[in-house]
């Protein structure tokens, strides 16, 4: 071991727990002088409170151009509170606590200082980890207002940038622009499409019982979403974005304002929110327009089981129930530095339609195996069925509610009530059927499929809602079954746990995993399974499609090649692929001239980064991989490089 890392070896690791920040009900960001975290740009490439897939962003991203390297500043003084590297998330980051108990947090380095590197690398180089995750506040590590901490870098998620957050002395995360942080800001918002939810199982948009969508015709003074004809109560929702001078980039809005007839009906302002809530993106947005658009529209009104603390409180929470004739609605969209757009929308509401119920209990006449109930439009209490599929399908509630009709005939379509019961029938073919069954947010659930070899459990508080479930198998070979609990468009707030039967044969091979099934590209991701019983077991954190699938061959190595890093370091690069369970960079091994060294991960680049200060290339370098995937296959590559 390079003698470099020996100064730190006495230093004692404590595990990253639940720490209690100190408490300051009187902190307040404007009270603070904050500096600028680093020289690389004053501009920003996202901003507080933006859509990520699964939660809120949490702080300012700030360019640096596509490039590595440029100085990080301390943005106040205080102490080192932790420091972690991992491949995925925040990469290198670092965690400052201030004299005033609140945080600061440099995310995606390229690398710590001097003294901060040495002292990570002491640690990791005990067991050759690629992976650290310290509380430092035993060391009173002093830093302060303007030390050079770090160097900007692209690690963990994400191209080359500076994620910058800010927390309050109880680690919740604000707009670092609540301070004396600016940036130049003259443009205003502008709005991109409108959405219309229902939120009755007899309302209608334009007809239908649907999400609807529409496109914006930008004016002079408003940009307009023209005439839109409903029945029944609905939900409006935005996509919006803003910007800023000198960049390209788009940003999330600041506050919101709806208006109908003249009266404010909802208004939303993001400056601070914890992150036992942030999850809660899923209902704040319309969820099944964000997985299969990728396009974030903001909700105007107040979901069930939404606790967030963005909006101001109006009789109805922005659901809007109105009254038959024409009605104005106004929107206005706002950034932080005051700069606003108003979008203009007319509801044509009309009477509601008398529709005859059908019968509770529905007997098909024709059976179809071509019936696909993911693609049916599903709601947390009622789903559209297609006519055609209608028609061939069997189905009931397995306890009837007489004083309430099940099925509304649509013009395209039947509505079918999942509240009326806990247990819906549907037989999608001569031998198919599944039930759905209705969960409820605050309890436990268990869905079995009708086969009986497969089943999902769900922890109380698994739902913001009251929802219906099922789930069903297919069995393609021994050693491939396919799993769909559905519907896929219902947000969840835990993991849960899925379980498959297996036979002894099956059970007894090591290589078997259960995989979620991508939506969008088909893509496989590797749960962490494990093996209970006759059953294999997994714990996802969204519903979907999952499949088990057998590993058996090794990941694929290309050529090792000698770069030099922003910071002047030398680094091996081997480029990876494993098209099934993914690399387990934490067995891989990388030898370099006889020398051991730190495997480091970037999974985004699909490559494996051999790391140890104090290599220096020589005329001729050899080079060991050892590498495995995460079902152990183990691949053995050496090669000579010339410098």
């Amino acid at each position: 071991m390079h003698k470099i890392f020996y100064g730190f070896l006495i230093l004692i690791i404590l595990p990253v727990s639940a720490t209690q920040a100190q408490d300051s009900a009187s902190f307040n960001p404007k009270n603070a002088d904050y500096f600028w975290p680093t020289n690389a740009s004053h501009a920003l490439s996202a901003t507080f409170a933006e859509t990520r897939s699964r939660h809120f962003h949490a702080a300012l991203d700030i360019k640096t151009w596509g490039q590595r390297g440029y100085p990080v500043y301390a943005t106040r003084s205080g102490t080192l509170h932790r420091m972690a590297i991992g491949p995925t998330g925040y990469g290198k980051v670092l965690y400052l606590k201030h004299d005033d108990g609140s945080y600061s947090v440099y995310a995606h380095l390229l690398r710590f200082n001097d003294s901060l590197q040495q002292m990570a690398d002491s640690i990791r180089f005990r067991d050759y980890s690629s992976s650290l995750d310290i509380i430092t506040d035993s060391l009173n590590i002093r830093i302060e207002q303007g030390d050079e901490i770090a160097l900007s870098g692209a690690s963990g998620i994400g191209p080359p940038h500076l994620h910058f957050e800010l927390r309050t002395p109880q680690e919740e995360p604000f707009n670092p622009l609540l301070t004396n942080l600016k940036v130049r800001d003259t443009i205003a918002p502008s709005f991109s499409g409108l959405a219309v939810e229902p939120l009755s199982i007899q309302t209608k948009i334009e007809g239908r019982n649907r999400i609807y969508t529409k496109r914006v015709s930008r004016g002079t003074e408003y940009a307009h979403f023209g005439t839109i004809n409903v029945s029944g109560p609905v939900g409006l929702a935005v996509d919006v974005f803003d910007q800023a001078n000198g960049v390209n980039n788009v940003y999330a809005v600041y506050s919101l304002k709806m208006r109908v007839d003249g009266q404010t009906v909802f208004e939303s302002k993001v400056d601070q929110f914890s992150y036992d809530e942030t999850d809660q993106i899923h209902i704040d947005r319309i969820y099944p327009l964000l997985e299969t658009t990728g396009k974030a529209y903001q909700r105007m009104y107040v979901a069930d089981g939404n606790t967030l603390r963005f909006y101001k409180s109006y009789g109805n929470k922005g659901r809007l129930n109105l009254s038959p004739g024409r009605h104005k609605v106004v929107i206005e969209a706002i950034d932080y530095y005051g700069n606003s757009r108003k979008a203009r929308a007319t509801l044509n509401v009309k009477n509601r339609r008398a529709e005859p119920a059908l019968l509770e209990t529905k007997l098909a006449k024709n059976i179809s195996t071509s019936i696909d109930p993911n693609n049916w439009q599903w709601f947390n209490d009622w789903v559209n069925i297609p006519l055609s599929a209608f028609q061939q399908l069997t189905l009931a509630p397995l306890i009837s509610s007489p004083t309430r009709p099940v099925y509304h005939q649509n013009d395209e379509s039947v509505s079918v009530d999942l509240s009326v019961g806990p247990q819906f029938y549907f037989r999608t073919s001569s031998n198919k059927y599944f039930i759905s069954r209705r969960v409820q947010p605050d309890s436990r659930a268990y869905i079995a499929a009708s086969e009986g070899k497969a089943y999902a459990s769900f922890p109380a508080g698994s739902f913001y809602d009251a929802t219906s479930l099922a789930i069903t198998l297919k069995r393609f070979a021994p050693d491939s079954v396919r799993i769909n609990l559905f519907p896929y468009n219902i947000p969840i707030r835990k993991s849960f746990t899925i379980s498959v039967q297996m036979d002894a044969a099956q059970l007894a091979d090591s290589t078997l995993s259960l995989y979620k099934i991508s939506p969008d590209n088909q893509d496989l991701q590797k749960l962490s399974t494990t093996k209970k019983g006759a059953y294999l077991t997994a714990t996802p954190s969204s519903l979907g499609s999952y499949i088990i699938l057998p590993d058996r061959t090794p990941p694929k190595l290309e050529s090792p090649r000698i770069v030099k890093s922003s910071d002047d370091k030398w680094l091996i690069y081997i480029s990876v692929k494993d098209d099934r369970s993914g690399i387990d960079y934490k067995k891989t091994k990388l030898y370099v001239n006889g020398v051991r060294g730190i495997v480091e991960y970037e999974p985004e680049s699909s490559r494996l980064v051999y790391y140890h200060p104090a290599f220096t290339p020589k005329s001729l370098n050899t080079v060991k991989i050892i590498a495995f995937d995460k079902i152990g296959n183990r691949v053995i590559k050496e090669a000579t490089l010339s410098f």
